[in-house]
């Protein structure tokens, strides 16, 4: 069985913990894994003797399966209870760990790498840096990756994001780049060998209509909408799959473009 630690924790940011408790199952149905060839990248940077991985922010444990088949021996750390009951569901033989970017209950200098898929830009502050700095070993790699519907290389994405971006409001999101600015400080630089590096990788998915909004869904600050909102998009959505002639039913699959990006530094 998996074992549930807490800790003292800092309250996570409203829409992250109320979106992601609403639609768990949307998150865990809809949300894109990532591509082979990030796991393989990230395995190939780490040296052979590597092989504690902490997993923070795991959501409902997309990264953490992942790592785990790849031989890591993986620890897993989320916030959200909701997020953090399908993981244990899904995963019940990797150690699942109640807790934050504040506060992560794992040893001091513990950590060959800590990886952060589709979170950081949540609590991305220098405190997080300097817990993230604690867990990990001289020497130790941190590592932020990212999927993101590809607005670049998928016309009918670009229509999909102009209407449900609209909704972000203040939420903290990946694509504005803000989480970068903290790496930009001298603390940061005195942590971790900076400037960020920086891959991309294409994540093709093939994928059935209902899950485009399953997927929409699962963002929290949609998650959040009452329902008569949720339905307003939903019909703005379903019209732009109608207009690129998208199959009607769930019969056939077509690809659903992703970009994936990751940035790594090492710790001081």
């Amino acid at each position: 069985m998996s074992k549930v630690f807490l800790s003292k924790m800092v309250k996570p940011h409203p829409t992250a913990l109320n979106g992601f408790q609403n639609q768990a199952s949307a998150y865990v149905k809809a949300r894109p894994t990532y591509p082979k060839e990030s796991l393989d990248f990230i395995a190939n940077l780490l040296p052979p003797s590597s092989t504690k991985i902490l997993d923070l922010g795991a959501g409902t444990g997309i990264m953490t399966d992942l790592l785990f088949k790849k031989g890591f021996q993986v620890t897993a750390v989320e916030p959200v209870q909701g997020m953090l009951d399908k993981l244990q569901e899904a995963l019940p033989q990797v150690t699942a760990l109640k807790g934050n970017s504040w506060s992560i209950p794992v040893e001091s200098n513990s950590q060959d790498a800590v990886v952060l898929a589709q979170c950081f830009h949540w609590f991305s502050d220098i405190k997080s840096l300097q817990e993230l700095h604690r867990v990990l070993k001289p020497g130790g790699y941190l590592f932020l990756i990212w999927n993101l519907e590809s607005r670049d290389r998928s016309e009918w994405i670009g229509k999909l994001r102009d209407l449900y971006e609209q909704h972000e409001l203040s939420a903290p999101q990946y694509r504005h780049g803000k989480w970068k600015d903290v790496f930009n400080t001298e603390e940061a630089k005195s942590l971790y060998t900076l400037p960020l590096q920086h891959q991309r990788f294409n994540n093709d998915i093939p994928t059935v209509r209902s899950l485009v909004w399953t997927r929409i869904l699962s963002k929290s600050y949609v998650a959040i909408l009452n329902e008569e909102e949720q339905e307003k998009l939903h019909q703005k959505v379903e019209k732009v799959m109608n207009d690129y002639q998208f199959p009607a039913d769930d019969n056939e699959t077509f690809i659903y473009r992703h970009d994936t990006d990751l940035f790594w530094c090492q710790k001081k």
